[in-house]
């Protein structure tokens, strides 16, 4: 992979989260008022059990330290506009996926830094060099809340030109995100044949495993089906493209993407193999 590629992610994930951005008006934000349980739920779902599942999947199946720390770099990782998309297709509270996503987003500021920082310090303790989560706190910042907050506030400002632009904004997203899933699996072609079946068994286990979890946690606190199935692709679904982007910022790389960004290149597919017949299945159940 060319240098002038590898310096071009960065601009496709800030553009992709400007595309988030767009598509977010305070008017989403008030299904927290309205709706705070099932918000809080995805909430904790999102930013806890995420990682904790993922966590427990590694320990169990032991894979490469390598693989290990990009898979938990996946779970850091907030959802995208794929889970309000899904969510929409699966009948569900699209309002509750957005403000999901839009405050998860904002929030990765803050938790992406401090979860990425230990889990490299546990996993990664053999690789040399070190990390700061003051610097991965500001990319973070740069690539993703300020182009979020910039595209919310274009569509204040461009309300009718941004819906009227919206098929095309999130079609060139959904092309910037093929080309850098595409991007990762290329630079790493030889681990990825070496590792494809071990890594997909752990990353299927881990979306299933959290679509189960989430209905079972939406249950307990008694949420209607509307709102348990959103949460349930909210909590499942998350944006690879982050994860992808990160890792030559963490790991340094200046040729080619790192081998910690593989996983997120085939959770990218993966997600949506197990996610369509699982919302086919739950499209229409009351």
């Amino acid at each position: 992979m060319s240098n002038t590629v590898l310096a071009l992610l960065p601009l496709a994930l800030a553009y992709i989260m400007f595309t988030l951005g767009t598509g977010l008006k305070p008017s989403d934000f008030k299904v927290i008022i309205n709706h705070p349980k099932a918000f809080f739920v995805g909430l904790i779902n999102q930013v806890i059990f995420v990682p904790l599942v993922a966590l427990a999947i590694i320990l169990v199946m032991g894979p490469p330290p390598a693989i290990a720390f990009g898979i938990l770099l996946i779970s850091f990782c907030p959802g995208g506009v794929t889970s309000n998309m899904l969510t929409y297709y699966a009948k569900g509270n699209v309002a509750l996926s957005i403000a999901l996503t839009g405050v998860v987003s904002l929030l990765s500021v803050i938790t992406l830094p401090v979860f990425i920082t230990l889990a490299f310090n546990h996993f990664m303790q053999d690789q040399a060099g070190s990390i700061s989560a003051v610097k991965i706190g500001m990319v973070m910042f740069l690539l993703t809340t300020l182009p979020v907050s910039l595209g919310m506030f274009a569509r204040h400002k461009f309300n009718r030109l941004m819906i009227r632009k919206s098929g095309m904004l999130n079609g060139l997203a959904s092309l910037f995100f093929v080309l850098v899933v595409l991007a990762a699996m290329i630079s790493n072609w030889a681990l990825l044949k070496s590792q494809l079946n071990s890594m997909g068994l752990e990353l299927m286990l881990i979306i299933m495993a959290l679509f189960v979890l989430s209905i079972l946690t939406s249950k307990a606190f008694r949420l209607s089906w509307f709102d348990t199935k959103t949460i349930s692709i909210e909590t499942s679904i998350q944006n690879s493209t982050t994860a992808i982007t990160l890792a030559p910022i963490i790991m340094g790389s200046t040729v080619g993407l790192p081998a910690i960004a593989l996983p997120a290149a085939v959770y990218g597919v993966l997600m949506y193999v197990i996610a369509l017949p699982v919302i086919a299945l739950i499209r229409n159940k009351n």
